[in-house]
């Protein structure tokens, strides 16, 4: 599965100072329940729902809500990966009951797995959560805390999408080979009768 959030890469803890990431000292929650918790805890705000309502009318999906709010918890060294992977569908139930009972639509995926795969849609995705800050930026306070779990979701997504054409989107056009037809000797003659032999 690709994974629109960009995390360390294999080995980069072998070139850095040990220790120093978050995600590599201990988790400050080592329980799903604590996690759970933690997560309800922060979501429950008032001003955090009402930014996400804004992610959602602005067409953001619900899996790829709650995956970004886990794995930044990841990231931050709140909780394990494993421990994030069982606490997200809890999170995103919580997301999804709590925008329901202000009516707001929480669409599963927005798009299917090979177009989440695509540079473009990360970079759609993106937009839609900027889009997002810049409206509850201009509606109310800057230390809005949905507003800055919002930034932090940006500031975890990648760069620009690449025009350049993948292989398999356009044929590429194999190389002829010209055809070598071997010269018969006339019938008769003899192997050394072949034009071009010495």
């Amino acid at each position: 599965m690709v994974d629109f959030i960009q995390g360390p890469i294999p080995g980069q803890s072998l070139t850095d100072t040990p220790r120093n990431a978050p995600w590599e000292r201990p988790a400050e929650m080592d329980t799903v329940e604590d996690t759970v918790k933690y997560y309800v805890n922060k979501l429950a705000d008032p001003d955090v729902m009402d930014d996400m309502a804004v992610a959602f009318e602005l067409g953001a999906d619900l899996k790829t809500m709650s995956e970004t709010i886990v794995t930044m918890g990841s990231m931050k060294g709140l909780h394990t990966v494993e421990v994030g992977m069982l606490a997200g569908p809890v999170v995103a139930s919580f997301i999804k009951s709590a925008m329901d009972s202000m009516g707001i639509d929480t669409p599963e995926t927005s798009v299917s797995f090979e177009e989440r795969a695509t540079a473009k849609e990360k970079q759609r995705l993106k937009t839609l959560f900027e889009a997002a800050v810049e409206k509850g930026l201009k509606e109310g306070n800057p230390n809005d805390p949905g507003v800055a779990l919002l930034q932090e979701a940006v500031g975890t997504m990648g760069g620009e999408p690449q025009d350049e054409p993948m292989m398999g989107d356009a044929p590429v056009e194999a190389e002829q080979e010209e055809e070598v037809t071997p010269e018969v000797a006339p019938q008769g003659a003899g192997l050394m009768a072949r034009r071009g032999t010495v």
